[in-house]
This record gives structure tokens, C-alpha cells and sequence, in this order.
């Protein structure tokens, strides 16, 4: 009686079974996954702070002001971000006091899944519509909350940001969206 297989027959299947494997590897790729299951956390988080933000300037009249940098990975008060040394949103950021500690619209603030110098979020409030400094002496009449994303559905789209800011402060208007731009500038798109 012969055997199913021969040696070689063997070897073969075995090299297809691994090419196929290889290629269902390639098509699920688990870091691509991994980096668009972040991304929605990252998009959830900026939706739920400023739902927060706009409940807080519903009862305030204004936005919470800011340091220079309010993100979470530390607030600093002379430095764009992200700050030199990474913390939390708890440090000494205003948005933590006014919208966790004063107003509890937030047990806490969400910070990033990964957290660091690439990835974080950040806040800007704005003083007017001539894109103003929005300092403790002002009120804050606008705001903008992102993150960077890892996987965007375009990447010349990078960052995720809810905002107020009417179309002649920010090109794409208010709302939450997929923009271009980068999370340590000042102003936006700038």
C-alpha cells in the first residue's frame, strides 16, 4: 500500500500552507488593528471632552482658560507642546480644575493610549475671533480639543479635533473631523 504522501508532497503543502498564512498575516495586519482601535479611543476621548467644554460653557458663559500648553501629557505654563516633561492633565492645567475638580463633568480627563511626545491631547481656547491668547484675565469664546491620530482614513488628515471656531478662525469650521495640522501649534493650521 502506498502512503497519502510522499516526502515532497509533503513539503509542498506545508510551503503552501505557509504562504497562505503569511498572506492572511499581511491582510489582517495586528499593528495596523491595534494603532485604529487607539485611534477610536483617541476619538471618543476628544468627543467626550468636548462635550464637557460645551457643557461647562453653557453654565459659565466661557471656556476654562489655559496655560500655554494644556494637553495630557502636562500643562506648562511658558512652552508650547508638547511640555518638556510628561505628566497628566492634573498638574496644573485649567481645563482639569474647571471641567473635573469645580464642575464634574468628568470623573477625570482621558489621556492618550499611548501618552507621549507624539501622541496626546491637546487643548486651545481663544479668546475672540481674532484668534486671541485666551489668558485668566479673558474669557475664552472658542475652543479646540485633539489628538494625533496613528491610522487616519487620510493621511493628510492626521489629527482628530472638535472646535467651535467659527470658518474664518479654522478653515474646516466647527465640529469634530479628520484636519490637517499638527497638536503644538498655537493657532491652528499655522
Amino acid at each position: 500500500m502506498k502512503s497519502a504522501f510522499t516526502l515532497i508532497e509533503l513539503l509542498i503543502v506545508i510551503a503552501i500552507l505557509g504562504v497562505l498564512a503569511a498572506a492572511v498575516l499581511v491582510a489582517i495586519d495586528p499593528g495596523k488593528r491595534t494603532a485604529q482601535a487607539r485611534d477610536v479611543k483617541r476619538k471618543g476621548d476628544v468627543n467626550a471632552i468636548a462635550n464637557a467644554l460645551i457643557g461647562y460653557y453653557t453654565l459659565a458663559g466661557n471656556y476654562p482658560h489655559e496655560t500655554a500648553c494644556d494637553s495630557s501629557v502636562g500643562a506648562d505654563f511658558a512652552l508650547p507642546c508638547p511640555p518638556s516633561s510628561l505628566s497628566s492633565w492634573a498638574t496644573g492645567g485649567r481645563i482639569y480644575l474647571r471641567l473635573v475638580t469645580e464642575q464634574a463633568f468628568l470623573k477625570n480627563l482621558p489621556t492618550d493610549p499611548l501618552n507621549n511626545n507624539t501622541y496626546y491631547y491637546a487643548y486651545e481656547p481663544r479668546r475672540n475671533d481674532t484668534n486671541d491668547f485666551c489668558g485668566a484675565a479673558t474669557e475664552c469664546n472658542y475652543y479646540w480639543i485633539g489628538a494625533q491620530l496613528e491610522s487616519p482614513a487620510d493621511p493628510l488628515k492626521p489629527i482628530f479635533r472638535c472646535s467651535d471656531y467659527p470658518i474664518a478662525l479654522l478653515a474646516e469650521g466647527p465640529g469634530c473631523k479628520e484636519v490637517d495640522g499638527t497638536l503644538n501649534n498655537v493657532i491652528p493650521n499655522q
